[in-house]
């Protein structure tokens, strides 16, 4: 399974792209929103996507927006400290920082399966 990781602070997306390799998923990084839209505009394929809320350059209900237009049945992870600003998000799972990465990797394997 191919995840994209979208996440500004540097320790917390290394440490995201760690756990989850670490679990054998496939794993591509973008440190911003705008970063995240270059790489769908460069045609990357994603079986789901991991972002963080508040982003430079796209937030990411901007970024799973694009990304849902291409795919539109893609599972989405949104992370976020600031659980005051959540949208309800069709098939969408919210974690609230500082999460765990059981959290994360539980909730991609209800969708692997």
């Amino acid at each position: 399974m191919k995840i994209l990781v979208v996440e500004d602070d540097p320790f917390v997306r290394e440490m995201a792209v760690a756990g989850l390799e670490d679990a054998g998923f496939e794993v591509t990084e973008a440190a911003s929103g705008g970063q995240a839209l270059e790489l769908l505009q460069a045609g990357i394929t994603v079986d789901a996507l991991l972002t963080d809320i508040r982003l430079p350059g796209a937030n990411g209900w901007a970024v799973a927006r694009a990304f849902r237009e291409r795919f539109p049945d893609l599972p989405v992870l949104y992370v976020t400290g600031y659980a005051e600003q959540m949208q309800p998000v069709p098939g969408g799972i919210i974690i609230s920082k500082a999460y765990r990465m059981a959290q994360v990797i539980s909730a991609l394997g209800t969708w692997a399966a």
